[in-house]
């Protein structure tokens, strides 16, 4: 069971992933991480505080990579080293915090895009065996068979034109887009940050899907799997073409209960994931209409990123909702003490104009207005028939238990709290035997001013010399 605060000595004894295929020596670098292009695109922008953002398994080579962007442009860069949320998202909470006025982007991203800043994408390269692709699909696929390629961007540079020759089905690549937020030109569709050749989304049931990955970890994987949870899905990796390691029926069923946990939840947590995506504000108080108008309690969080010793501060939220982009939306919760949803899930729970089944959205701006996913949220009626819990079996009803509007108070353990508090954070933190400090005003005397101690704890002025201890 985890504790309630983070080790030290993690951050400090952390090993950072080292990518062996790419060489940070002299035109490597400058080839790999297109500094070229980042010097002409600096210029052509007029920017001048410019911060160069690295993921983990790249940051042995963001000394080289700034200092060759530096001697072209003749100004000074910065390097962001870590990330205040995931490493696939440009971090604008941290570039701001340097005062800077745009992004360079490199490595792996989830192609989201930023609120503010101009952003220039470096996705850097990585060898693929194409022939080893191809004679995979061609074993695997009849000649007339739609296949639709889906890959991380870091294998842009092989697969955007990616084609079979004498194949009679259709070849659908999903090469990244972005300008995601611009209208998509006709017979183009964008999704998940790529653009696809089709006329319409819909086309998409008449595809076989293939998923080139680089490797490193299910999180990638899941949100392509959530989002083609009704094609048949394959994963080609280590020059091998094979079903996803997770069965997608499996995972669908996990997040079918969490959403009947969250059914039964009384009070919804927030999480804020992101202050960089587009439109996460609009989101979020999308969420909290949703949620009042269930009759549940709504609390916003922004605790960086989530992890279990952050979360069990809160024991008192029933379920948590992560808002978040795609990839970092399904983080491994096996240690958490509450369970972490995604929007799209919780308008399930929460909104009865929704129903489970159909596409699955895995980034929230298909919910709000305008999008694929957008559905309105249903008003609670008093006569609203209850159902009973899947879960825990016993009778509930959606939108009968809605917040009292007046300001009455009521005593609980000697504590008032308002009828606005009732079922919430305010009415389980009355009940807890300890809940803070007691401020006790207008019963401590007054005490004079007096000088406090001078010096650092180890050794403050006055004190006695501590003994030297003895060399082992």
């Amino acid at each position: 069971m985890p504790g309630f605060s983070s080790d030290d000595r993690q951050v400090i004894e952390r090993n950072l992933p080292y990518d062996v295929e790419l060489k940070p020596e002299g035109e490597d670098v400058d080839a790999v991480f297109e500094v070229d292009r980042c010097a002409d695109w600096i210029r052509e922008r007029g920017v001048v505080r410019v911060a160069l953002q690295f993921p983990d398994y790249l940051l042995y080579a963001a000394a080289k990579v700034a200092a060759s962007i530096r001697t072209r442009i003749e100004q000074e860069v910065f390097i962001l080293g870590d990330t205040s949320y995931g490493e696939c998202c440009v971090d604008e909470v941290a570039a701001e915090h340097l005062n800077a006025d745009s992004v360079i982007h490199f490595g792996h991203t989830c192609l989201t895009p930023p609120q503010r800043l101009p952003v220039l994408y470096i996705y850097t390269t990585k060898d693929l065996d194409l022939g080893s692709l191809e004679d995979s699909l061609r074993r695997k696929y009849l000649d007339t068979d739609n296949i639709l390629v889906v890959y991380d961007v870091e294998y842009h540079h092989l697969l955007k034109e990616f084609s079979l020759t004498d194949w009679k089905g259709s070849i659908c690549v999903g090469s990244p887009s972005e300008s995601s937020v611009s209208p998509p030109l006709p017979g183009t569709v964008v999704k998940y940050g790529r653009k696809f050749n089709l006329n319409s989304w819909e086309e998409v049931n008449n595809f076989k899907v293939v998923y080139v990955s680089t490797g490193g970890g299910q999180i990638k994987l899941m949100n392509f799997m959530f989002s083609f949870a009704g094609n048949d899905f394959q994963v080609f990796e280590n020059n091998c073409l094979t079903p996803a390691s997770i069965s997608i029926n499996k995972l669908l069923m996990k997040r079918y209960f969490l959403i009947e946990k969250t059914k039964d939840a009384e009070r919804v947590g927030i999480l804020v994931g992101t202050l960089g995506v587009v439109n996460y504000a609009d989101v979020i108080q999308r969420l909290r209409d949703t949620i009042r108008k269930s009759g549940k309690k709504c609390y916003t969080f922004l605790v960086g990123k989530p992890n279990a010793a952050k979360l069990a501060n809160f024991p008192e939220i029933d379920v948590f909702v992560l808002v978040a982009c795609p990839e970092t939306s399904f983080p491994d919760t096996s240690d958490y003490f509450q369970s972490v949803i995604t929007p799209y899930e919780l308008e399930i729970a929460c909104n009865s104009n929704r129903e489970w089944g159909g596409q699955y959205y895995t980034d929230f701006r298909d919910l709000l207005p305008g999008g694929p996913g957008y559905v309105e949220a249903a008003e609670a009626e008093e006569n609203e028939v209850p159902d009973v819990s899947l879960v825990s079996g016993r009778l509930r009803g959606a939108g009968l238990e809605a917040a009292e509007e007046g300001g009455q108070l009521t005593v609980i353990n000697d504590r008032t709290v308002s009828l606005l508090h009732a079922g919430g954070g305010g009415e389980f933190l009355a009940h807890r035997s300890w809940s803070g400090l007691e401020q006790k005003l207008g019963e401590t005397e007054v005490a004079d001013v007096v000088q406090g101690r001078i010096g650092i704890a180890a050794s403050y002025a006055g004190e006695p010399a501590l003994p030297d201890r003895p060399e082992s």
